[in-house]
């Protein structure tokens, strides 16, 4: 094979040298390896025609740096670093290591390996995002030569989560509850009940100290959105505070609740509703694998530290406080976020108002 000249490159003595030179690479290294009967392997190919070594990069490489890198520039808190950490466990376990697999075979790959682990859609898609995040990273800085992830996007059933929340007769039956010389029981259900009266997230009432905490609200910095949130106390919460003031205070920067990881304290709470006979029964539904799985539960058995956040919402709006109120001790941003919550209470309204025909009977009956 010859080249010609051409406009665009019209001596053509120099690639006509190294067409000959490759062709008598290539002759010798097939002439050589006939002769020994075997098939040159990608190593003696790149080492007879000096082609650099293919360099590899990590996952375990490239998502330390991602991580780093956000962490420094968005502030990222230890759960969102989390995510990734479990995004490379998963990636190792479906067998990839290097960001050169991460092409539309890989991605079937990992895909695949999580379909194998009978996760929830929900969790599915979550996972699946995540991995497009740290992928769309890798290709902005050129870690990544295709935009072939960008092509698996998993589209699965995935249930609107219904807003699991504490009525206020069901609150104050868990406030009241003596669980007795159970100081654990007692501190997860002092801490849940804490948010409920303030619309605290468990990491914002597990990290208040002392020095937020004034005579009539608390002013902290929220730890996921940085929110500077200034909320009233009443005499709920005042009561829990003084609880734990004459037990714990020396410092104002000690914190007023002790700390307990959010998974045992999610264990426990369930466990103090479960006591206090929190029980009204509770569909849960949910798609796994192309299937609808639909199972009937105890409410105790649903309740998490994120349940608390919401029933001050839920329980607010019923007391009639205004949504926009409500919203500065919370800290959502819109009214988007406030929907559900809304909804929830005008069902309320309607169940209440229905109660007037139960009254109207009575006294129609007692008239005659």
């Amino acid at each position: 094979m010859m080249a010609y000249p051409t406009k665009g490159h019209p001596d053509v003595n120099h690639v006509n040298k190294v067409i000959t030179d490759y062709s008598k690479i290539a002759s010798d290294l097939f002439k050589k390896a006939e002769q020994n009967n075997y098939l040159p392997n990608e190593e003696e190919v790149r080492s007879a025609f000096k082609i650099p070594k293919k360099e590899y990069h990590s996952l375990l490489q490239l998502i330390c740096k991602f991580t780093h890198q956000q962490s420094m520039e968005r502030g990222w808190a230890l759960a969102t670093q989390n995510k990734f950490s479990v995004l490379l466990r998963d990636l190792t376990n479906a067998g990839l290591t290097n960001i050169e697999e991460m092409n539309a075979a890989g991605m079937r790959k990992y895909l695949d390996y999580l379909y194998s682990k009978n996760y929830e859609n929900s969790v599915l898609m979550k996972k699946a995002s995540i991995l497009r995040w740290f992928l769309g990273w890798c290709r902005r800085f050129g870690y990544l030569d295709n935009d072939e992830y960008k092509l698996h996007q998993p589209h699965l059933k995935c249930p609107q989560k219904p807003v699991r929340y504490l009525t206020w007769e069901e609150l104050m039956r868990l406030y009241y509850f003596d669980y007795g010389e159970n100081q654990s029981l007692s501190n997860a259900r002092d801490i849940f009940c804490f948010c409920a009266f303030t619309s605290l997230r468990y990491s914002d009432a597990i990290n208040l100290k002392w020095a937020d905490v004034r005579n009539d609200h608390i002013s902290i910095i929220t730890q996921k959105t940085c929110d500077n949130l200034i909320i009233e106390l009443n005499k709920f919460s005042k009561r829990i505070l003084d609880k734990y003031y004459n037990l714990t205070v020396s410092q104002p920067t000690d914190s007023v609740f002790p700390s307990i990881p959010i998974l045992k304290c999610n264990h426990w709470i369930k466990e103090c509703a479960r006591l206090a006979n929190i029980d009204s029964p509770q569909n849960l539904i949910s798609f796994r694998s192309g299937k609808r799985e639909e199972r009937c539960v105890p409410k105790w058995k649903a309740i998490t530290t994120h349940c608390a956040r919401r029933t001050f919402v839920v329980n607010s709006l019923h007391l009639g406080i205004p949504a926009e109120v409500i919203m500065k001790w919370t800290g959502h941003s819109d009214f988007t976020a406030m929907k559900p919550y809304v909804e929830i209470v005008d069902e309320l309204k309607k169940e209440n108002m229905a109660k007037y025909a139960t009254l109207y009977e009575n006294e129609k009956n007692s008239s005659m």
